[in-house]
């Protein structure tokens, strides 16, 4: 059974140049009732005793593949991307990162 990160729910979206998303979450395997990690120690327990698959940046960008080339990211429930998801965005070609919820997708009504 998977579920939420104790500490923070985090999200990541990538939206191509034509418009599909994908969606990254720091799910856990063995989610927790409290974060095992003390305050400023690194994420290696978020791996071994929480079972996160990821980042939700890196989780999005398993997901996008090749796809996320000139896309752009968007980052919910945090004030920042780590240096790591940084590098790993713009390194498989994103064009821009932004800090806040992606925007929302309007679908047309019928005529």
């Amino acid at each position: 059974m998977s579920g939420p990160c104790a500490k923070k729910r985090v999200l990541c979206t990538i939206v191509t140049p034509r418009g599909e998303r994908f969606v990254g979450e720091n799910v856990c395997a063995s989610p927790q009732a409290t974060c095992p990690r003390a305050p400023g120690e690194n994420y290696d327990k978020c791996i071994t005793i929480c079972g996160q698959e990821g980042h939700a940046e890196t989780v999005a960008l398993a997901r996008a593949g090749d796809k996320a080339r000139g896309a752009h990211a968007y980052v919910e429930g945090h004030t920042y991307a780590c240096r790591d998801c940084q590098q790993q965005l713009f390194g498989a070609g994103v064009a821009a990162l932004t800090i806040g919820a992606p925007p929302v997708v309007r679908e047309l009504e019928p005529a």
